[in-house]
């Protein structure tokens, strides 16, 4: 009985202890909002211009000019258990001094807010790449992210009027090559009906005739047609990356990663030169080099920039981007591309010891009408409105 007891005991602390812990790194993780709340309202006053003495006195000047350039934002707030059992911040230099005497990074601190922010029109918008969104256009579109994810020339048909197909009101195949409810309700062994309306994920892509193939695998990526010999074989790469569900559908040059750029249109060269030099020329890679702008060459030399000299190449406007990038048409600029930014995807994560939560968030700038998510947690940003909330069970 005493064993019992003591072994009851011992589980029952280890729970709590448990539990405990979850919960502080839960509130850790929406913590996370309260910070991207500070960068978004932190942004509007910033210059860029700033000392390397303010620079240290305030550590988030320079994740918000990030912010304001349409940047990729990684911020990493570090914490330390008092002796009370709380948690609470620890300063730069403590954590300089901790890591001096730490073995590895790993144990610099007991407890982390982890914070990731990015523009969300950095994606296409998979909602928009439809007839009704981008006309004829749409067509130029999926055909290079098909090609891009090497998914057999043939095969494109069947899954572009298919999933234009599922995306229309109508009931009405777009073409012999398209899918609609009697081509669902005949699947087997589940069949079910064509949705003819929006996506609501972007997994939901699954169903629909063609990106089926293998499970979905054009989502993910891996082989296409596996019931083939392995010499016939052909390896896709994954394009749920490339879609997000927000946004107007125009790419937002300043913040796209180089495989979605590579799928737009007007980018199209047979070695991507384009895009290696929007991105050069976005991150000042080539500031030394003789084919830099001028724009470039200019604020390397900080021409425009204060002592900080953080280094600020990002486009201004498309005026801007046209003005660096030779090539681009004004029509095809604005029919594919923006630098503005209302809609940001929040990658949220609190550490306590070995134990993590983590979220990804859509938030909007401007929103008035606050919204909760699973954890009971309204946003306090006076100007952030919750999209969508998705926890990590």
């Amino acid at each position: 009985m005493l064993a019992s007891f003591t072994m009851d005991t011992f589980i029952e602390t280890k729970v709590a202890t448990y539990t405990y812990t979850r919960h502080q790194a839960t509130a850790l993780m929406d913590s996370g909002l309260c910070i991207a709340s500070l960068l978004m309202e932190r942004q509007e006053d910033v210059t860029g211009e700033e000392t390397e003495e303010e620079l240290l006195k305030d550590r988030w000047i320079e994740p918000a000019i990030r912010l304001k350039r349409g940047q990729r934002v990684e911020v990493r707030q570090q914490l330390k258990v008092g002796e009370d059992g709380r948690l609470y911040f620890m300063t730069s230099q403590a954590i300089a001094t901790k890591a001096e005497t730490a073995e590895s990074s790993e144990t610099l601190a007991e407890a982390e807010i982890v914070l990731a922010i990015e523009p969300e029109p950095a994606r296409w918008n998979l909602n928009k790449l439809s007839r009704a969104g981008y006309g004829d256009n749409a067509d130029l579109i999926w055909g290079r992210i098909l090609e891009l994810a090497g998914v057999p020339e043939e095969e494109h048909g069947i899954l572009i009027d298919s999933f234009y197909d599922w995306v229309d009101e109508d009931s009405l195949e777009t073409s012999a090559d398209g899918a609609e409810t009697d081509y669902y309700e005949n699947l087997e062994p589940n069949p079910y009906a064509c949705k003819n309306a929006a996506l609501d994920t972007i997994g939901e892509l699954a169903y629909i005739r063609g990106f089926d193939t293998n499970n979905g695998v054009l989502l993910k990526g891996g082989i296409w047609n596996p019931k083939e010999s392995e010499s016939r074989q052909i390896t896709v790469s994954g394009i749920e990356h490339l879609f997000s569900l927000y946004g107007d559908g125009k790419i937002n040059v300043n913040a796209a990663p180089r495989e979605v750029l590579l799928t737009v249109p007007c980018f199209e060269d047979s070695d991507g030169l384009i895009v290696d030099t929007i991105l050069e020329e976005r991150e000042g890679l080539n500031a030394d080099s003789f084919g830099a702008s001028t724009q470039v060459r200019q604020t390397a030399r900080g021409a425009s920039l204060g002592t900080a000299a953080i280094e600020d190449y990002s486009f201004k406007d498309i005026s801007d981007f046209l003005a660096r990038i030779p090539g681009i048409s004004q029509e095809d600029a604005n029919t594919y591309l923006t630098v503005d930014c209302e809609i940001y995807k929040l990658e949220l994560e609190g550490r306590v010891g070995n134990i993590r939560r983590r979220a990804t968030a859509i938030v909007q700038r401007g929103g008035s009408d606050s919204k909760k998510n699973s954890s009971g947690l309204t946003s306090a940003a006076q100007d952030l409105t919750i999209l969508r909330w998705q926890e990590e069970i």
